[in-house]
Formats: structure tokens, sequence, C-alpha cells
């Protein structure tokens, strides 16, 4: 397997991506006997958003430059001590996300609850919204979940679990309100820096921070009255199918491309890297600098050897081309001789 051989058309992988997401809703649901129709428009939303976001996924993955590191990931499920180092460096760095801890233990917090809190809520939301999850009373004091029509076992309404249950969404709104205030706050103080208040870094904060709001205010307007609960769930559907039509072209859309670093992990641990002919530096792997030349060659691009370099070294030796036919002094030491005497003249 090489990168050369994947596939050219993402659009069959959205198409396809979508019509098992649609048999599955069907079928997990018991051909929409515990679908409910009032989720209808959370659920188109999630239709759409699978298209486009698995179409961005796969245009993304497909590049030969990331599927270098895509064809490592699945060279890898064939080699049990490859797959090994692979489940380590994704429980370090997908699930801990320790290489965030790095930047500051408040920031990784934050990161953690913001990212957690997003996943479980979308993992109790699309069950329900698809139809692969309801419950059902069992006898005056009891529930039971039957999810993809397995019962599982019962609980006590007024137990823990059953408290845990009920407010899962909840908790995960008062996580995603705590990460994304964070973050909203940190952009505020560092405001004045380049990029850092776009859009691209804080649509999807605000977004996220919407979203929980309007669903903790649900049962506050629940006990005001049926109409100020309508305008609020009401509320709180746009806010979510607005953060589903933003998920593929926005920042959220690194959940999937993160794995690919664990790929990168596993180029640069399996070669030695080459080394600059000019310093020695490391750079990396002979494969992945084939891969990179290959790409740059079919699109045009000789550079005659220079990108075997490393790029301080590429860049003293623009400087010097640059000094040598402007006259410029973009690095004196290494000025030639004669035009030192030409300035000393």
């Amino acid at each position: 397997m090489n990168p050369q051989s994947t596939i050219r058309n993402p659009q069959s992988v959205a198409l396809l991506a979508t019509a098992l997401l649609v048999a599955a809703i069907y079928f997990g649901s018991h051909r929409l006997t515990y679908f409910d129709p009032a989720l209808l428009g959370y659920c188109l939303a999630t239709v759409v958003a699978c298209f486009a976001t698995a179409y961005q996924v796969a245009a993304f993955w497909q590049r030969r430059a990331a599927a270098f590191y895509g064809w490592a990931l699945v060279r890898a499920l064939r080699q049990p001590r490859q797959l090994a180092a692979v489940m380590r460096a994704a429980g370090r760095d997908l699930v801990a996300q320790r290489f965030i801890a790095r930047r500051g233990r408040l920031r990784w917090l934050a990161h953690m609850l913001l990212a957690w809190g997003t996943l479980a809520g979308f993992a109790v939301t699309l069950p329900l919204v698809w139809g692969w999850l309801h419950f059902e009373p069992v006898g005056d004091h009891g529930y039971r979940a039957i999810a993809l029509s397995l019962s599982t076992p019962q609980f006590a309404t007024d137990g823990a679990i059953a408290w845990l249950i009920f407010h899962a969404l909840d908790l995960a709104a008062v996580a995603v309100t705590l990460g994304a205030s964070y973050f909203l706050a940190a952009r505020v103080r560092i405001r004045r820096h380049p990029g850092v208040g776009g859009g691209f870094h804080l649509a999807p904060l605000l977004l996220l921070l919407a979203v929980a709001l309007s669903g903790l205010a649900l049962p506050v307007a629940g006990d005001i009255g049926h109409r100020t609960f309508r305008l609020a769930a009401l509320a709180h559907e746009a806010t979510v199918i607005a953060l589903l039509a933003a998920l593929p072209y926005g920042k959220l859309i690194h959940l999937f491309i993160r794995p690919l670093h664990l790929g990168a992990q596993l180029v640069r641990a399996s070669a030695a890297p080459v080394c600059c002919p000019r310093c020695g530096a490391a750079m990396a792997p002979a494969a992945q600098m084939h891969a990179i030349e290959d790409l740059l060659t079919t699109h045009g691009f000789h550079f005659a050897g220079h990108q075997q370099q490393c790029p301080p070294c590429r860049r003293k030796q623009l400087a010097s081309v640059h000094t040598q036919l402007l006259g410029a002094h973009f690095q004196p030491q290494q000025m030639t001789r004669r035009l030192a005497l030409e300035k000393a003249a």
C-alpha cells in the first residue's frame, strides 16, 4: 500500500458514509419504530453534516502528504508491535492530551473539559436523535434503557445511576461552558495579537457556548411555562444545527484530522532521519523526504537538491544569494570580499 493508491474521489466516500448512516438510523431505530418525529430537524442536520464532514476528511486524508501518514497507520494494524505503539500514543495524545499539558495545567484542564464535554454531549444526543436509545418504565420506580433493541439492566428512578443518566447532558454542558469560557477569556486577553480574534478561532467557541447555555436553559424554561419552553427548545435546536453545519468547515474538523499525527509518530520512529549535508541537523525520514520530492516534482517544482537541506541552511543560502545579487546586507558575515571593499570605499 502506498499514497499513490488512494481513492481520488472524496464524493464517493461522502456518499457511502451518508448512505451507511441513513441505513443505520433506519435499522437501528427498529425501522423507525423508536424514532421521535420531534427530533427530525436534528436528524436531518446530522445527515447533512455527515456528508460534508466525510467529504472534507476524505479530501484531506487523500492528499499525498497526509496519505503518507494514513497508510502508516493502516500498516500498523498488521504489526502487533507497531499497533501497541499506536495505542499508547493514542492514549497519550488523543485521550489524555498530554501535549497540551506542556503549555499549562489550567489550559490542559480547560481543553479536557471542552473536548470531553463536547464528545459526551454528542455521545448522548446522537443515539437519542437517531432512535438508537430510548427508556422504558419497569414497575413504578424503575427504568430500563433500550440501546439498538438490546435491553440493559434496570435502575431505580431515585438512585445515583438514574441521576447521572438523566443529567448527563447537563454535566456535559457545564463542562463545555467552563472550557469555552476559559478559551474565550484567554483570547480576549491577547486580542491584539495577529489572528487571535479571527472568526476561525472564535466562531467554534461561541457556537459551543451557545449550544451549552441554551441546553442548560431548557429546564428553567420548562418551569416558566410551555410557551417559554417551546421558544427555548427552538433556540437550542437552531444552535445545534448551526454547530453541525459549521463542523466540516471550521476548527472543530481537527477532531478527525488529529489521528494523522499518530502516523507521523510511526514514520519518525521507524526510520533514521535524513541529515542536512551542510550542518548535519536531523530532518525527516528518507521515505517522507522522497514522498515530498515526488509531490513537488509532480507539480512542476524543481529545487536542484535544495530541499535536502534544513530550513536554517536554506535561509542562509538564500540570504547569501541576495547579498551577492543585490548588494544588500541580509547577512553581513557572508558578504563577499569585493562587496566589503566597495562598502569601505
